[in-house]
């Protein structure tokens, strides 16, 4: 198996996403993981949705494409199954970014309250998974866990449930897991990459005027595309010991 390269919350930024793709130096041997919330709140979900649907048609074994709490609600919302079996009420998606996700595939008010899902929605729900780890016996990429939003601290990975992998902060992010497993997940927006020794944090908020992250593995090496489309490149900062 060669490198991992897992992908932050990318909302709608197709540029940033197409930007960041092409800075990756990805082989064939390469996979590349998608941490959900393709969709809602910026400017093209429908673009972001036929990228990561073309990623995985090229690449279906090396793309991993991984359920968000955004995919959830739209599923939801459209009468699919939804992972979290949470009872969202009519308004919840489109409270949360579904106007700007439904216009980006042409539909408008008042209509859009009523359109049926999208083709492309409708083809990648199927494709979701709720987390994944490298199914090899490199120890410096199996101790990899990754997640849309984290895990309850000294819950078994199969008690974990779909609502905490997609929704999960506080418990999550002010925990220490001691067993030398390492979670990348997104969903909890920050400046900067929050790096620690049991969890990496790569949503840097690109849709509310931050960075899009990717992280790329074993190397533990960050590529971020700015708004202004700079690309930047650096190692993750080394961490040691217990950290909350």
């Amino acid at each position: 198996m060669g490198r991992i390269w897992a992908v932050g919350d990318v909302h709608g930024e197709m540029g940033m996403l197409e930007r960041l793709l092409e800075a990756l130096p990805r082989t064939a041997d390469d996979t590349t993981v998608f941490l959900g919330d393709y969709i809602d709140r910026g400017p093209d979900s429908a673009g972001v949705v036929r990228r990561v649907l073309k990623e995985h048609d090229a690449a279906p074994e090396r793309t991993i494409l991984l359920w968000g709490n955004h995919e959830d609600m739209a599923a939801a919302h459209f009468g699919f199954p939804a992972p979290s079996n949470y009872e969202y009420d009519p308004y919840d998606w489109f409270r949360n970014g579904g106007l700007e996700a439904l216009e980006s595939f042409g539909h408008h008010k008042p209509e859009l309250f009523v359109t049926p899902c999208p083709p492309e929605l409708e083809r990648l729900f199927p494709l979701l998974r709720l987390h994944w780890q490298a199914p090899c016996e490199d120890p410096d990429l199996a101790r990899y866990l990754f997640v849309h939003a984290g895990v309850l601290p000294g819950v078994p990975l199969e008690q974990q449930t779909a609502e905490t992998f997609l929704w999960v902060r506080g418990d999550f992010l002010q925990s220490y897991d001691p067993s030398g497993r390492v979670v990348v997940h997104g969903h909890t927006p920050m400046e900067t990459v929050r790096a620690q020794p049991d969890k990496i944090g790569i949503d840097t908020g690109a849709v509310y005027g931050g960075a899009l992250t990717a992280l790329e593995l074993p190397a533990r090496r960050l590529y971020q595309v700015k708004k202004s489309g700079a690309v930047v490149i650096e190692d993750l900062p080394e961490v040691d010991g217990a950290q909350a």
